[in-house]
């Protein structure tokens, strides 16, 4: 495999999903041919993912992208080795092995591939979706053992308040804003605007709704606004939540790698979109361990599955453009 080629399946993969847009995942052609990804460790949330699941399941998704990537080159897999569990931060210094991809023999494309394109996330109310793709959301989620779909009025609703009432948890943590505000573009002219991150395209803000939002979170006003008890009117999402169609609760083995998770998310999501649906994270109802478990109770979840993620599922508006590194910065 030649740089060019190596380029093209990298700049694909990298089109997978990555918490707060971070793209931890780094890219290296290994002597022998095989393909190592790895997690470039500055990127890691030390506030938001102090265990580093996160960080993996990125790894993982930008895995699942290089194998889509490479059948559409023609180009098969002979192995995938998780290499996470190993904890090996040694062999690159500043980075942490998450697979060792062996390219052999021929693939043909997955039906999911011609989706990457496509898939984006929207933060924003959804629109009213047609009867027949809501039924079509609903039977692909019944057949799918890592997928369960909260379609009801009142399972949407309870969502909706749980979800606000985790996010208010993790907002009045002053760390994890400063951390969250850090990894937001707020301005068309942050330097990284275009790069990484969550800008104001994809945040669906303007120029004076980012600098409000910087004005909230990257300073002690929250706290006033707070204590007057008007902090989860001000940052609460529920409005948009309840313009879902769906929100789809996606959980793992409790005991699988979380590279392994991430690969199998990036397929989840691909599902969605190749339904018709936009989608937005719910993050903070899966890594609230109170709101986890709430979730997982009300929905039969059982307790050897893990919550990975929720995301809100509906017809949105246009794709934002998307922020991304130049590939020759993300392959060391």
């Amino acid at each position: 495999m030649d740089h060019a080629l190596l380029s093209r399946i990298v700049a694909t993969a990298n089109l997978a999903p990555s918490v707060h847009n971070t793209q931890p995942a780094r890219w290296h052609m290994a002597a022998d041919g095989s393909i190592l990804v790895m997690a470039e460790l500055a990127r890691q949330l030390p506030v938001g993912d102090p265990h580093s699941r996160d960080l993996a399941v990125s790894c993982g998704t930008a895995v699942a992208g290089t194998i889509m990537a490479l059948a559409d080159a023609g180009i098969g897999i002979a192995a995938v080795e998780d290499l996470w569990p190993a904890n090996d931060t040694v062999a690159f210094p500043g980075y942490r092995l998450a697979a060792r991809i062996v390219p052999g023999g021929f693939a043909q494309p997955s039906p999911l591939n011609g989706h990457v394109a496509n898939r984006f996330t929207w933060r924003a109310h959804f629109k009213p979706a047609a009867m027949d793709a809501a039924q079509a959301l609903q039977a692909w989620a019944k057949d799918a053992e890592d997928v369960t779909l909260a379609h009801t009025p009142g399972d949407i609703a309870m969502l909706a308040a749980l979800a606000d009432d985790a996010g208010m948890i993790f907002l009045r943590d002053r760390a994890f804003r400063r951390e969250l505000v850090d990894w937001m573009r707020l301005a068309r002219s942050h330097p990284r605007y275009a790069a990484d991150g969550l800008n104001l395209d994809a945040l669906r803000m303007g120029a004076l709704e980012g600098f409000g939002a910087k004005m909230v979170l990257g300073t002690g006003l929250f706290e006033a606004i707070d204590a007057l008890g008007l902090g989860k009117a001000l940052t609460g999402e529920k409005a948009k939540t309840l313009s879902a169609t769906a929100i789809a609760l996606f959980h793992r083995p409790r005991e699988e790698s979380p590279v392994e998770s991430g690969r199998a998310f990036y397929r989840f999501w691909l599902n969605l979109t190749r339904l018709g649906f936009a989608a937005w994270p719910v993050a903070a109802v899966a890594d609230h361990a109170d709101s986890a478990e709430i979730c997982s109770r009300h929905f039969a979840i059982p307790p050897e599955r893990r919550l990975i993620n929720v995301l809100r599922a509906g017809v949105a508006g246009p794709m934002p453009k998307r922020a991304r590194l130049q590939v020759q910065q993300v392959i060391v």
